[in-house]
Parts: structure tokens; C-alpha cells; sequence
């Protein structure tokens, strides 16, 4: 069975993610809170520099389904998105952003 995981990301030490969390929740998707990672990190820093994101990246596996509310949680820009979600998609996992309408950007796939 595949795991949703959700990645909650703010700039500042002011802003919480508790919105990002009830947009994922209000789409339908039920996240355990262990499989819940949220950082305080600028926006300008690459999601491979991200500690919290890196250590995401070392739990999922293939299968797994990787929740965020924008694209700018994946990367400081569209080729550091790009090549986040090109990796994502070599580990298998299928990612879904809730902007873009619930599309999987590893398939194109609108979430049903």
C-alpha cells in the first residue's frame, strides 16, 4: 500500500504551516503525522540544501506519493523544480501538487 507523505514549508520563523496542512487535508488526503515534514527555510535555497527535504528524500520509496500545496515548495526555481521532480520520479515517487489541481507531475495525471 502505497505512503503519503507531505512536505509544509515556511520562509520565516513568524509563518506556520498549519494552512498548508488543512488545504492538503481539505483535498483528501490523510497524512500520518510521521510521514508529516515541515521546515522553516527560504525559498531561495535549492530543495537539496533543504535539511528537511533532504531528509525526506532518504525515507521515500517507491510507490509513495509526495503531497505539496505549491510548486515553489520543490525548488527555488523552475530547473531546481525540475530536476527535484526528476528525481522524484526515478525513486518512483509520485508527487502532487495541489495548485496545479491535484496533477502528479511525475505522470501528468490529474489525482482522481
Amino acid at each position: 500500500m502505497p505512503r503519503t507523505f507531505a512536505y509544509l514549508r515556511v520562509s520565516t520563523p513568524g509563518q506556520t504551516t498549519d494552512n498548508q496542512l488543512t488545504e492538503i487535508q481539505a483535498a483528501g488526503f490523510t497524512i500520518e503525522p510521521r510521514r508529516l515534514v515541515t521546515e522553516t527555510v527560504s525559498g531561495s535555497i535549492a530543495a537539496g540544501q533543504r535539511r528537511g527535504f533532504a531528509r525526506l528524500l532518504d525515507r521515500l520509496e517507491s510507490g509513495d506519493v509526495l503531497v505539496v500545496t505549491k510548486l515553489d515548495r520543490l525548488g527555488r526555481n523552475a530547473m531546481d523544480v525540475g530536476a527535484t521532480v526528476a528525481k522524484l520520479d526515478e525513486l518512483g515517487v509520485r508527487v502532487h501538487c495541489l495548485a496545479l489541481g491535484g496533477v502528479d507531475l511525475t505522470s501528468g495525471r490529474v489525482r482522481q
